[in-house]
């Protein structure tokens, strides 16, 4: 990146253009952060009918991407879902209010990636047979730790639905981004409750008090991203 490159993508009237898969997948926490942050975007589809052709132009085969559309005409493109999190997060103030806080909101920011990225790349590819028992075992082992842990130390917090102080951060995004989905995963035997994890709750609820946020999942487009992600993944 030229520095001409690095004042472009700090631009407060740039457009971010996040090209996905029309379901949320792993680009619900980069959407809503880019709702909250009441900044410029648009969300462009990616039809998997065009994937096979379009993701050879993409910087490493795969998508969400990020283009930074700027008034110039220029556009920057950032790939890799940590990169596109934490340069929107930055942007927004969401990484905290100091160094410190900032490497706790990446780290359980990492955590919680990390738990959902390994549930949806491991049952993309898999036969749907296989499914099953994966997911008896996901949700025996990794689940449970992942709820154990951000458990505890949200209620170290306070239980007041922040993983930082008492400000919202892009690590609460991504926890409530992917409450939805585990819950759903776990209607059978709930793991993630109000009653059963209080503090991880306080995340959802928390967000879910935004009126951007409760815009956009009242929108037609969330909607029909819930269902197609119920379709493609089972949650």
């Amino acid at each position: 990146m030229t520095s001409s490159d690095a004042q472009l993508c700090q631009a407060k009237d740039n457009v971010h253009n996040l090209v996905y898969f029309p379901f949320h997948g792993l680009a619900g926490c980069i959407r809503t952060t880019l709702i909250v942050s009441g900044e410029p975007y648009k969300f462009t589809n990616m039809m998997l009918k065009e994937w096979a052709t379009a993701k050879e132009l993409t910087p490493f085969g795969h998508v969400p991407l990020l283009r930074e559309e700027t008034k110039c005409g220029k556009t920057l493109e950032l790939a890799e879902i940590n990169a596109i999190e934490q340069f929107l997060a930055k942007r927004a103030g969401l990484l905290g209010k100091d160094e410190w806080q900032e490497c706790n909101v990446k780290m359980y920011l990492n955590s919680t990636h990390s738990m959902i990225s390994f549930l949806i790349h491991s049952i993309v590819p898999m036969p749907r047979e296989d499914r099953p028992a994966f997911l008896a075992k996901f949700k025996a082992t990794n689940l449970p730790q992942w709820v154990k842990h951000h458990e505890k130390h949200l209620a170290a917090n306070g239980s007041n639905g922040h993983y930082v102080g008492d400000q919202l951060t892009i690590a609460d995004i991504k926890t409530a981004s992917v409450i939805e989905h585990v819950v759903r995963l776990c209607e059978d035997a709930p793991q993630v409750s109000e009653e059963l994890t209080p503090a991880i709750w306080a995340v959802k609820t928390n967000l879910e008090k935004n009126p951007k946020y409760q815009e956009w999942r009242a929108t037609e487009q969330y909607q029909q991203y819930t269902a197609t992600n119920i379709g493609f993944f089972g949650f």
